[in-house]
């Protein structure tokens, strides 16, 4: 089974599962606060996928032939006595049956199994003439504890025949293990979910359509027939020119084009609505030579993606020298922490968000920006996001010769300022000179703090050669000051300013060869996902011993990032990219049409975004700190709302008719936990936030705001608009004036065919939020008194007239926005974009998210577990789609 077939199989029980329940049998994601039982009993366990300890490395099988389980296993060699330790997960307590798949060749070995301590096989003899798969072997029925699950298999000799490998020892592989369970409990118990209703799915080895071979001479008659006409010779809308590929090596040549027209046919981009419709057998036909296609790049083309070496950014160079340091809050004014908490609220160990949190914004408020925390202390430039991206991406996060002087500039500032010493926990320890200590004593006294000061700044393990070298310097500005606490500041700065400090950069061998990433390095890319910042103590202690690379241990320390209050970061960095919430700071809305939404404070105009921005931000706390369920982001029955904001979505003029003047408040507010009672609100879609970024000045842009779905919501963002493309009245007041709505009006507007297809996909998106006007606040017609038309079709399987329907597709089919969530959050946790090559790994995160109908740290773990996370390479390929 290859992973594209794996990844349908889960995508046909999802999608089955999705397709068939109406609202009477909908998940309530709102009960969601603990991990629920998978969709199916069965449940293949890649060998590849497996944890690799030891000599324990993936091999790709597919020279041998079509019979290994995603062309690959996992291959393990060593001396007789010798043992290969792995673990799978066990995704609840109860009763399973585990089968396994191994591979035989002439040089594998015999080998007694234990499963937790317990030894469940003996003389499993891997030897054969020739590279085979071996009959799959029953291991019996066991009681597992919901978590990891340790396999050891001990090598105890080999078959007479059998040929030593390496002139040393023998050889193992594992193709798959098959874990079945064998009590599931019910998908939808009846104290968690809205019904306990048994779904019928099909049965797991019944193979998709895709499965079957089909050859491109098969299919050219149908792209002929339906695709050449606008996509060959001298037509090709949208750069796509089928005429020029002849064989399926072209394709393979162009993988990009070829995942673009698979992801078309997916979502029924094609043919437009208005073109011939292919008969379903023909397009299921079609589709399924795209995905093989894509299959077996995959399998040609390498297993992971290169991380490129980059610096901290802004954000998480505050986070790691506050850690460092033990400052009591930042070192400069960060205006990407959205959200300034009066009093600390979040808690996430608690489990339980508060119902009222008193807040204010400091992306907008200026108060917040101006005030200045550490004397001389100035930030560098802020980081932009990537496009579509996220402020990690390493290619962005490059230091040039005048950065790095601001850096140690910076790094000056931050120890010497006046102050430092009542701001720094570490004064009266780390800086602390001894009591009536000789100079060489002094010297003594530093390299036994600098060294753990050192590991924890540098994220590695510090060797003597590197801590002599900064001991040297100490001693010789001791000379010069001779004041030892001075000097450690010197030392300090010199520290922060290193480039071992600045740069996160994993050490790589072989270009060509997928690592295992080491445990210091998987300690950094944990606590640059989860907090922003560097390592702490415990996590080093885990990292140290080596603890962390054990799937339980990594499970734990995960579990226990997740509760610390500076998993907050997430929601300062990750939430607010990933919603873009920053276009809310440069969004204009016309101050005579939509007067409402400015307040003059002292002689300034200030805008009600700055409590608008803070709504969904504390909403997606709320799913994090008590572990809910991500769908909530999509339709949820609370929210956190100030008085003001509440009165902003619920009367017809809000803040109790004041006029301009002080009209709201720009200080801190108390945000409250809401109940909703009408679906049109409720998640970030339909926030005020989200609406008023993505209007124009003087009316709503149906336009920008499905480009926002399609991106933010579906992770499919549309390309960028060709050039010269005149823009349409700025006031729809004037449309309305000609007796059109602005659909209509759109309507003509997109006659040219190479931009139908993009606006077919993206204006429904945006016409499904019409019935919200520029700042969010919610109408039933538009002024003239024109209907609303806010009906549309998603990815041509399911229609909606309004945002209630909009929302219910997606709750009718959580798997569209699961896999989009989890796709952001792994390149967010990566720090590089998505590649097709990541696909696979997308997909096992996926199955995992929906069996838990998308719990938060279900999601997280997912991540943290996958394949891309735990690995490291620095191949490099001739095209990167």
């Amino acid at each position: 089974m290859n992973p594209t077939t794996r990844c349908l199989i889960s995508a046909i029980l999802i999608i089955t599962f999705c397709s068939v329940i109406d609202a009477a049998d909908r998940v309530d994601y709102h009960s969601i606060r603990g991990r629920q039982p998978t969709l199916t009993p069965l449940r293949i366990i890649e060998g590849e996928h497996l944890s690799l300890q030891g000599n324990s490395r993936v091999q790709n099988m597919a020279a041998y032939g079509p019979h290994w389980s995603g062309d690959s296993h996992l291959l393990w060699d060593g001396m007789v006595d010798e043992a290969m330790t792995t673990t799978f997960i066990a995704p609840h307590t109860g009763r399973f049956k585990l089968e396994i798949q191994l591979t035989l060749a002439s040089d594998y070995g015999i080998f007694t199994l234990h499963l937790n301590d317990r030894e469940v096989r003996n003389k499993i003899d891997t030897y054969s003439s020739r590279v085979e798969i071996a009959p799959l072997i029953s291991l019996g029925e066991f009681t597992l504890k919901e978590g990891p699950q340790t396999l050891v298999f001990t090598l105890t000799g080999a078959n007479p025949k059998a040929n030593k490998f390496q002139e040393r020892g023998y050889l193992m592989g594992i193709d798959y293990l098959k874990l079945t369970d064998l009590n599931p409990p019910k998908r939808l118990p009846s104290d968690k979910l809205a019904t306990n209703k048994t779904e019928t799915v099909p049965p797991p080895h019944q193979p998709p359509v895709s499965q079957t071979k089909i050859t491109l001479a098969q299919l050219q008659p149908v792209i002929d027939e339906f695709c050449v006409r606008c996509h060959g010779g001298k037509t090709t809308e949208g750069n796509v020119d089928l005429q020029q590929f002849a064989s399926k090596q072209d394709y393979l040549d162009d993988i990009q084009l070829t995942h673009k027209v698979a992801d078309a046919l997916e979502y029924h981009e094609m043919p437009p609505a208005d073109e011939q419709q292919l008969p379903a057998k023909e397009h299921s036909k079609l589709a399924s030579f795209f995905e093989l296609t894509i299959d077996e790049y995959l399998r040609s083309s390498g297993t992971l993606e290169p991380t490129v070496m980059r610096r901290l950014n802004r954000y998480e160079y505050n986070n790691a020298v506050r850690d460092l340091l033990q400052l009591r809050g930042d070192l400069y004014p960060l205006p990407e922490k959205t959200i300034r908490a009066v009093r600390p609220y979040f808690n996430p160990e608690s489990g339980n968000m508060p119902n009222a949190v008193t807040v204010s914004n400091r992306a907008l408020g200026k108060n917040q920006i101006e005030r200045h925390l550490l004397t001389g202390v100035v930030p560098f430039a802020i980081d932009l996001p990537a496009e579509h991206g996220f402020n990690n991406r390493g290619e962005q996060l490059s230091v040039s010769p005048i950065l790095m002087e601001s850096f140690l500039k910076l790094a000056r500032s931050i120890v010497h300022a006046p102050e430092f010493d009542q701001y720094s926990q570490l004064s009266q320890t780390f800086f602390q000179p001894p009591t009536d200590a000789t100079p060489e004593q002094m010297v003594a006294t530093v390299g036994e703090r600098l060294a753990p000061f050192m590991e924890r700044a540098f994220r590695s393990p510090i060797n003597e050669a590197t801590l002599e070298r900064y001991l040297r310097y100490f001693e010789a500005d001791l000379h010069r000051t001779n004041s030892f606490s001075l000097s450690l500041k010197n030392i300090t700065s010199a520290i922060l300013a290193s480039p071992r400090f600045l740069y996160l950069n994993e050490k790589k061998s072989n270009p060509a060869r997928v690592q295992r990433i080491e445990s210091y390095e998987l300690a950094t890319r944990l606590a640059m996902f989860l907090w922003s910042s560097i390592p702490d103590d415990r996590l080093l202690e885990s990292a140290r011993s080596g603890k962390l690379l054990e799937p339980k241990e990594l499970r734990t320390q995960v579990t226990r990032m997740l509760q610390d209050p500076r998993s907050q970061s997430l929601s300062f960095n990750f939430a607010r990219q990933w919603l873009r919430l920053d276009q809310l700071v440069t969004a204009t809305p016309d101050f005579e049409r939509f007067e409402m939404y400015y307040a003059r404070i002292g002689c300034e105009q200030w805008k009600f975004g700055l409590q608008t921005m803070i709504e969904p931000l504390l909403l997606f706390e709320s799913i994090m700190v008590e572990d809910r369920s991500i769908m909530l982001l999509i339709d949820a029955n609370y929210t956190f709302r100030s008085d003001e904001l509440q009165s902003w979505y619920g009367e017809a003029l809000p803040f109790a008719k004041r006029q301009n003047r002080n009209r709201f408040s720009t200080a801190s507010q108390t945000f409250r936990k809401v109940p909703l009672s009408n679906r049109r609100e409720g998640g970030v879609i339909t926030s005020a936030a989200i609406l008023t970024m993505t209007s124009s000045p003087l009316r709503t842009n149906p336009i920008t705001r499905g480009a926002w779905v399609a991106t933010a919501i579906f992770n499919q963002p549309p390309p960028p608009p060709p050039d010269a493309i005149p823009e349409i009245e700025a006031d729809d007041r004037k449309i309305e004036a000609n007796g059109l709505t602005l659909r209509q009006r759109l309507a003509e507007h997109q006659a040219n065919g190479s931009c139908a297809s993009c606006h077919a996909k993206i204006d429904p998106l945006g016409f499904a939020l019409e019935n919200f006007d520029a700042i969010g606040r919610w109408r039933d017609s538009y002024s003239s008194g024109l209907s609303i038309d806010a009906s549309g079709e998603l990815f041509g399987k399911v229609r909606f007239d309004g945002v209630i329907e909009f929302k219910d597709a997606l709750l009718d089919h959580p798997e569209w926005f699961m896999r989009a969530f989890s796709e952001h959050l792994l390149a967010y946790a990566l720090g590089r974009a998505l590649k097709l090559t990541d696909q696979p790994a997308v997909d096992q995160i996926l199955q995992r998210v929906a069996s838990e109908h998308g719990q938060f740290s279900t999601v997280v773990h997912a991540i943290t577990e996958s394949y891309p996370f735990l690995h490291k390479t620095n191949q490099q390929r001739q095209q990167q789609p």
